[in-house]
């Protein structure tokens, strides 16, 4: 599986500048979870379904700032309304005929002792799940790799859409995938040559509707040449 130098290109130099143009530009904007239609399933005590932990620093590498990761849950909802506030109807167009989006939230607590800004634009769903249309063609640019389109967050993201942690503090992130075939045994997400993580499709997040959260795009990875983990 390739990295994604193709990550938003289209079929045409019309389509390729439409994707250019909508995931490059890191939009936040304070809407009600209802309002953004995700729909999601609720818990009161969200339980994890896989988790991992991550690092970050604040020095270049000096010092290296843990990052606990739970996934809450892995499902499968419209975002119509969630296209339309953030302007991405269009280009996200193509992905329709595949029905419901594929969303993964991410729970996210700082263990360290600075503050942290964990990257989520190289979470990667692996592209085994992809439909088949996507082998080739412009579908092949959603896919292969399969990075987050967008992410919902309770916190207003900080630098590149990357959510703002304190030490101490906490957010769950709900991020935004194209269409998958989720199999039985679940998917596999992770972050290339760091982790990769089976998570079962189910659970749910702790209820968010009555909470202003963040909505944005989340930018193009045209920079790198990383692959998606594999199953």
């Amino acid at each position: 599986m390739r990295g994604p130098n193709t990550r938003r290109a289209a079929a045409t130099a019309a389509a390729a500048a439409a994707v250019v143009a909508a995931l490059t530009a890191c939009g936040g904007s304070a809407v009600a979870l209802q309002a953004a239609g995700l729909d999601l399933p609720t818990t009161s005590t969200p339980k994890p379904l896989a988790s991992t932990t991550v690092y970050t620093s604040p020095d270049g590498g000096i010092y290296r700032n843990p990052v606990h990761l739970d996934v809450l849950m892995v499902a499968r909802r419209s975002v119509s309304a969630l296209a339309q506030r953030l302007g991405t109807q269009q280009t996200w167009q193509p992905l329709q005929p595949f029905g419901d989006f594929t969303l993964v939230a991410v729970r996210m607590r700082n263990d360290g002792k600075a503050w942290s800004e964990p990257d989520v634009r190289d979470l990667q769903i692996a592209s085994d799940y992809a439909p088949a249309q996507a082998a080739s063609g412009p579908l092949h640019a959603f896919y292969h790799p399969t990075y987050p389109l967008a992410s919902v967050s309770d916190t207003a993201p900080g630098s590149e859409c990357r959510p703002h942690l304190d030490p101490g503090q906490s957010t769950t992130v709900v991020l935004v995938y194209p269409p998958e075939q989720i199999p039985a045994a679940g998917i596999v997400w992770g972050r290339y040559q760091e982790f990769a993580l089976r998570v079962p499709q189910g659970g749910g997040v702790a209820s968010l509707t009555d909470r202003s959260v963040s909505a944005a795009v989340c930018p193009g990875n045209q920079d790198q040449t990383q692959q998606a983990p594999a199953p």
